[in-house]
């Protein structure tokens, strides 16, 4: 099992959970169900139109973290009273409510879309406080999708105005935020300097929970960088910051008021533990974690401590007791309909079953684990079309203020021949402007929805229908045969190679070496499954920093498969491949050859050459972009072909 790859998966998820943790925590302590209450009964007497509307916002705020049907009832009521009043700030509430009932639910990018429209409004009501809470309740929903670039300015524009404002208590959270978006981004010494700024506000202002969840935040960030002592001394700080808590020890127990988020820094703690090997104190720490949460009365679902003492006890070889909790803990996650995790908790069933020989069983939920990678990508291709059909909304709302505009215009100026004319020249003006900006919105559409066909061409390029069934075919023969050894190490292989393709074809960039490193593993599964047909040679000139090169991922791999299935394959003979890498210091560039000693292009079929061939060559050269040049040729008078690659590295 890769035991830092898995860390640092839930490490960095940990941080953003404790960041919308922290936001619902700041929202239920200013609730007061009394207050609620009176507000009702307020809207059941004889008041005006402005009356409700006022109250319908108020009670979709105070309820969008419990009841997001009821946040709906209260917030449409309120736009549409906001909408007949023209009253811009209501409607912009309205929208500000709607978002954070779709961002508790999970759906981060409808809510950015709603969040976009609120600020909108509020721009034209000229309500700069409610402008900075737009920027930084919707920095966490950009955070959660990636867009971190977007997420940070936004929080630097909330931090300004909070400065000039002299509101110190907004901009420590807004600096506790912007400091988990940084985490969440692996930025881990901006993430630090960040933490260590705010926790200077925080001390002044007394705010405990801030002050502990920053110092958790510390103890992610040292963590990441290795730097354990520090990592281990900030979570004793954030102990020490819980009111009536003490930091534990092997002797004594630990006793607080606040047991959920004690619980989450024991959890933390536990992660660095694991990462660092220590795999009994990783144990007895996710063990109170486990202990605390179960008394806090505001936990939702424990069931990622149960999948972490699972990690531990698995680590310490105690098969039966690491079974139980994995089990146990998909059961609560599967109560709670967390997928992402679900599908994280197969694949660790998978890897005890695959440690304890029985591959069959490892298999299964390897199967399992894969078809809630599949459902993922459903899920993912709905979003992208609920991303559209809410930015298509909020542009017809935008047309219909402007049009209505538009209207008061005409009638102001209708008895005057000559403020006519200055209204027709204001509105091609405005038609030019629309038109621009129309066009340019329809280009980003289109550029939005050519990038995420490309993601996904490059992710079926990579995951070779054919190579996954024939690999799975290679493994069920193995077990068949009972060649139980072979078959669990060609199992381990192949799985680690659908982990990388998966997690690398989601980053812009990675390193030469990671890329070499997966291109290697891949290599091996297909010499193991062609039964030695294959031999390979990977040269690398002295002055290559692989460590240091970065280029798109995945990039050479569909030209070795491509050499392997209609080079290699039909030989009768055994074929090799030859992979060379130099730089050229002048030109900036990175050159890759690959060849091989195959039947060569002319006995494939033009069949071939379209639908997979071409697919793969212009899928990579629309990734490479202007950075790199593809040219393929037969190898004369020998057979085979060669491909040269020429990247740069500027």
């Amino acid at each position: 099992m890769d035991i830092h790859r898995t860390v640092a998966k839930h490490m960095k998820s940990t941080t953003l959970v404790l960041s919308l943790l922290f936001g619902a925590a700041l929202l239920l302590s200013g609730q007061d169900q009394s207050y609620s209450d009176s507000l009702r009964a307020v809207l059941k007497g004889t008041i005006s139109e402005e009356e409700q509307m006022l109250i319908h916002n108020e009670l979709a705020y105070l309820v969008h973290n419990e009841d997001s049907a009821l946040t709906y009832q209260h917030a449409l009521a309120a736009l549409d009273l906001a909408r007949r009043l023209q009253n811009e700030k209501e409607i912009g509430r309205a929208y500000k409510s709607i978002a954070q009932a779709e961002a508790y639910l999970g759906y981060n990018q409808t809510a950015i879309h709603l969040y976009d429209t609120a600020y909108h409004y509020f721009q034209i009501a000229k309500d700069s406080s409610q402008l900075a809470a737009i920027l930084n309740n919707m920095g966490r929903q950009l955070c959660h999708v990636g867009a971190f670039e977007r997420a940070i300015e936004g929080y630097h524009q909330a931090e300004h105005w909070a400065r000039f404002h002299d509101e110190k208590l907004k901009l420590l959270i807004f600096n506790f935020n912007h400091a988990a978006c940084l985490s969440a981004a692996f930025e881990s010494e901006a993430t630090i300097a960040l933490c260590l700024e705010a926790l200077t506000l925080a001390d002044e202002l007394d705010h405990w929970y801030i002050k502990s969840e920053l110092y958790s935040l510390l103890g992610i960030s040292y963590g990441d960088l290795k730097e354990f002592t520090k990592a281990e001394a900030a979570y004793t700080s954030a102990f020490a910051a819980i009111p009536k808590a003490e930091t534990p020890n092997a002797e004594q127990g630990f006793t607080t008021t606040n047991p959920g988020m004690a619980a989450t820094v024991f959890n933390n703690r536990g992660l660095l533990y694991l990462e660092q090997r220590q795999f009994e104190k990783a144990y007895n720490d996710f063990n109170i974690a486990l202990e605390l949460s179960s008394t806090d009365t505001f936990a939702t679902s424990n069931g990622e401590y149960y999948v972490n003492i699972g990690i531990a006890t698995k680590a310490l070889q105690q098969w039966d007791e690491s079974l139980s909790y994995f089990q146990e803990g998909l059961r609560r996650l599967e109560k709670a309909g967390q997928i992402v995790a679900i599908g994280e908790t197969y694949q660790h069933l998978a890897d005890l079953y695959y440690e304890q020989g029985n591959g069959l069983d490892a298999f299964d939920y390897l199967k399992a684990a894969h078809q809630i990678q599949d459902s993922l990508l459903s899920v993912e291709t709905k979003k992208n079309l609920q991303e559209l059909e809410v930015k298509y909304e909020t542009a017809k709302f935008k047309k219909e203020l402007s049009d209505s505009n538009l209207q008061i215009q005409q009638q102001a100026y209708r008895f005057n021949l000559l403020k006519l004319a200055s209204l027709a020249f204001v509105l091609l003006l405005v038609w030019a402007y629309w038109f621009y900006h129309s066009k340019q919105k329809n280009r980003l559409l289109e550029l939005q929805k050519r990038q995420v066909e490309l993601q996904y061409g490059l992710l079926r390029a990579q995951m070779n229908p054919h190579f996954i069934f024939n690999a799975l075919n290679a493994i069920q023969g193995f077990f068949v045969g009972q060649k139980l050894v072979q078959g669990n190490e060609f199992l381990g292989k192949f799985s680690s190679l659908i982990r990388r393709i998966l997690d690398q074809s989601k980053q812009p960039l990675h390193s030469l070496a990671q890329e070499l490193d997966t291109l290697r593993l891949y290599l091996d599964i297909e010499k193991e499954r062609l039964e030695d047909q294959l031999d390979y040679t990977i040269s690398i000139a002295p002055d290559v920093e692989t460590a240091m090169v970065e280029l798109p991922p995945l990039i050479f791999q569909p030209f070795v498969e491509n050499a392997i299935w209609h080079g290699i394959a039909p030989k009768k003979e055994k074929g090799h491949i030859w992979i060379s890498l130099e730089v050229d210091e002048k030109e900036d560039t990175l050159h890759c050859s690959i060849k091989d000693d195959g039947v060569g292009m002319k006995l494939i079929s033009p069949t071939e050459k379209n639908e997979h061939i071409s697919k793969g060559i212009s899928i990579t050269k629309e990734r490479l972009g202007s950075r790199g040049t593809i040219q393929i040729k037969e190898n004369e008078p020998a057979a085979g072909v060669t491909v040269n690659i020429n990247i740069s590295i500027q």
